[in-house]
């Protein structure tokens, strides 16, 4: 099928799938095809939510200027996870009453703490991709190795730059391939195996920036001290210098000096350890459940109502 006939395709089969369930309600995730939408709730005047993730509000609108043109009038609520987000939307047009910030929460019954491990382990979790900056991490790691003897870095990721770190001879860093039928448990299992979580995150070229990353509340979830970067939403989510050590972005030497300071210090890779699990706990997955079922209920009963 051509490319050209895919939103005629989409509609059609939302048309079908909202008559056979007699939806109340659609929900959009990710703004990318929300236009092809638009005529059919206007036609049936169903409400109308759009999830907005990262990419979507920061990068596609440069990519692709006057995308939300047609539909922010059609919209009854953005969604978005951080205040961040939340400012790029407005900045988009979409009123600000409309946008709502509920993050994506983590299980906190599946990431549970566990006692650090004492082997010198930092994992990193992620595509490898611009935005996660594994670039800046490979830049930093020499100089942990060289004052942490024995450390070692695992990178759990897949992406376009994965040639980079394949190419490197640094023995100490191990790839690790994602198995996408047990992500949960691989995350889960790595992040258990480490001392420190990583995320040296950055605003890539194309502006595509971080709204949440969902890695850090697993890893403070763990109770696990993290090494992040003050970039995009992530400060929103973790507690600095209680939870996390927070570096600029872009910044290989301090994201080296982190590293190194939580892999020497014990009672201060154990004390943002055992504070990240109160922190994780803010955003528990059921919690987010219930602010996205209470919004859904708002916005039915106000369709009732007129």
């Amino acid at each position: 099928m051509r490319e050209r006939h895919w939103p005629q395709t989409r509609t059609r089969a939302l048309r079908t799938i909202a008559g056979l369930h007699r939806s109340e309600l659609v929900h959009v995730h990710f703004g990318y095809v929300t236009g092809d939408v638009v005529s059919f709730v206007e036609r049936t005047r169903l409400p109308l939510v759009l999830s907005l993730h990262g990419d979507d509000a920061t990068a596609l609108p440069l990519r692709q200027p006057g995308h939300y043109d047609a539909v922010r009038d059609a919209v009854d609520a953005v969604i978005v996870p951080s205040q961040f987000l939340a400012t790029a939307a407005r900045s988009l047009g979409f009123a600000p009453e409309r946008v709502h910030v509920i993050p994506v929460g983590v299980d906190t019954t599946y990431f549970t703490p566990t006692p650090l491990p004492s082997r010198p382990v930092v994992t990193f979790v992620g595509r490898l991709v611009e935005k996660k900056g594994v670039d800046v991490l490979l830049q930093a790691w020499p100089e942990v190795v060289g004052k942490v003897p024995g450390a070692r870095l695992d990178v759990l990721g897949a992406g376009p730059l994965a040639d980079v770190l394949l190419s490197g001879d640094e023995p100490s860093v191990r790839h690790v391939p994602p198995q996408p039928n047990r992500r949960g448990e691989q995350v889960r299992d790595l992040i258990r195996g480490s001392r420190v979580v990583v995320s040296p995150s950055r605003t890539a070229a194309s502006g595509d920036a971080e709204s949440l990353l969902l890695v850090n509340l697993e890893a403070q979830a763990s109770g696990r001290p993290v090494v992040t970067t003050r970039h995009g939403g992530i400060p929103e989510f973790v507690a600095p210098d209680e939870s996390a050590l927070v570096v600029p972005e872009n910044d290989a030497a301090a994201l080296a000096d982190a590293l190194v300071e939580l892999l020497t210090q014990d009672r201060l890779a154990e004390r943002l350890g055992a504070a990240g699990a109160q922190v994780a706990a803010r955003f528990d997955v059921r919690r987010c459940v219930e602010q996205v079922d209470g919004l859904y209920d708002a916005l039915l009963n106000e369709r009732r109502g007129r």
